[in-house]
């Protein structure tokens, strides 16, 4: 079997459509959980910071891609700066996020299709990952087209949803209780977890770059596209949404959206496009489960194809899509789909965060150390923009140890036995050849 994945004619309207995808169905669930913790003025300034992040590391995402494109993604980088061990590390927290992810988008799926169909539980769960799986196979090109099209519809809804809510917008259902508005710094960490959740994961579209027909163009266009796509639909969403529906019955809700559009204070809402935008928001939960697959599924390819995990992890069928590894990615998906979504979020955006200071840490390093590689793309601000964003994301793994103790422990032995897998693959890796490539260097040839 082959090792190599297939390059596909995917440009940079695809990758903005991936980043929307795998983001999307934040916009539509989650996100509402920080105003109950911290109140509508506290969320907002939470969303603006993690637009900063987001959007700097995006910057630098593109540069790293343009440069060298890799399945491997994030990892690839922070171990050409800091070595193998850094890059197995982030790349493992990054595959374990976006797989445990998945059980969290599926649960979503369900309750959605639950709430607006009358059905879902276990056999919608299976159909679904059995469906994506086998679409996924198929090649890279055919999963970009479902992706694309639900992440486009998702974003149609959004659209739909804030021409209705904005005629019943008004200040006053932004406070509770008519108490003023008011930032402080407690309620904003309190919000921080929950904020991000509006932009988490655009980054990941760098696993993509390594089939992309031209990633020194497409990546840089692609990553930004999607980040401003993600940015203006998040402030629409968190403004009309809290001031259409109400802080209290939109904080609440399991299907913020669908609240917000029922509140008595927005009259009720019309059946139809309660129902419009439903469908819309079950669309772009269905395109972030196919997003996320597919991106813990490259990750997983890279790890074993660098020689970090077994090598039958890196086979790919003869369309070029690693088979194996969405099998193994789909399997991790069912497991999680029975754990509680919010301990799922908050762990997940512990390991992303966390992911994310080596990988900035990564980036400045690279521009000093690599002065002289070609950079088809340079961040706007460059070390600058990292540091800034490398601090905010520091701010993020601190606000995240809300997460309950079981959690942390779980995650604690999940990485103490990626790293046992590290020794031993290492031990096997030294004995089969005393002289190690790097994944940058290889993707040089990409």
């Amino acid at each position: 079997m082959s090792a190599e994945l297939a390059r596909a004619a995917i440009g940079w309207r695809q990758i903005a459509g991936l980043g929307v995808a795998l983001v999307v169905a934040g916009q539509f669930t989650g996100w509402n959980y920080g105003l109950a913790v911290g109140g509508w003025a506290n969320m907002v300034a939470a969303t603006l910071l993690m637009a900063v992040l987001c959007f700097g590391l995006a910057l630098c995402v593109a540069e790293l891609s343009a440069a060298r494109p890799s399945a491997g993604g994030l990892y690839v980088y922070c171990e050409a700066a800091f070595g193998p061990f850094a890059g197995y590390a982030v790349g493992f927290a990054v595959f374990a996020a976006l797989s445990i992810s998945t059980g969290a988008a599926v649960q979503f799926v369900s309750a959605y299709c639950q709430h607006a169909f009358g059905f879902g539980g276990w056999p919608l769960k299976l159909a679904l990952f059995a469906a994506i799986i086998a679409l996924h196979a198929r090649g890279v090109g055919e999963a970009m087209r479902w992706m694309v099209g639900a992440g486009v519809l998702a974003v149609a809804a959004i659209v739909l949803f804030d021409l209705t809510m904005l005629p019943y917008f008004d200040p006053a259902k932004l406070s509770v209780g008519g108490r003023p508005l008011s930032i402080d710094p407690r309620g904003v960490v309190a919000c921080i977890p929950f904020a991000i959740w509006l932009f988490i994961s655009v980054e990941q579209t760098a696993a993509a770059s390594e089939e992309v027909r031209d990633p020194a163009h497409a990546m840089p266009r692609g990553i930004i596209a999607a980040i401003v796509i993600l940015l203006l639909s998040a402030l629409s969403v968190l403004v009309l949404a809290a001031g259409g529906g109400g802080v209290v019955q939109v904080g609440a809700a399991d299907d913020p959206m669908l609240a917000a559009m029922t509140s008595p204070l927005a009259g009720g809402g019309s059946g139809l496009m309660v129902a419009l935008v439903g469908t819309g928001g079950m669309l772009g939960l269905v395109a972030t489960l196919f997003s996320l697959i597919y991106s813990a599924s490259r990750q997983l390819f890279a790890l074993a194809r660098d020689g970090h995990l077994p090598a039958v992890l890196a086979q790919t069928n003869r369309r070029g899509a690693p088979h194996v590894a969405l099998l193994l990615v789909g399997a991790i998906g069912i497991a999680m789909a029975s754990v509680r979504p919010e301990s799922i979020l908050l762990a997940v955006v512990l390991l992303l965060s966390a992911s994310y200071v080596v990988l900035l840490a990564a980036f400045i390093r690279l521009r000093r150390s690599q002065a002289d590689l070609h950079r088809p793309f340079r961040a706007w601000g460059g070390q600058v923009t990292a540091a800034l964003c490398l601090c905010l994301a520091l701010l993020v793994c601190a606000a995240c140890f809300q997460v309950e103790m079981p959690v942390l422990v779980a995650l604690g032995m999940l990485l103490g036995a990626a790293g046992l897998c590290y020794l031993q693959s290492r031990r096997h890796r030294a004995a089969a050849s005393p002289v190690f490539v790097s994944p940058m260097e290889r993707s040089s040839d990409v």
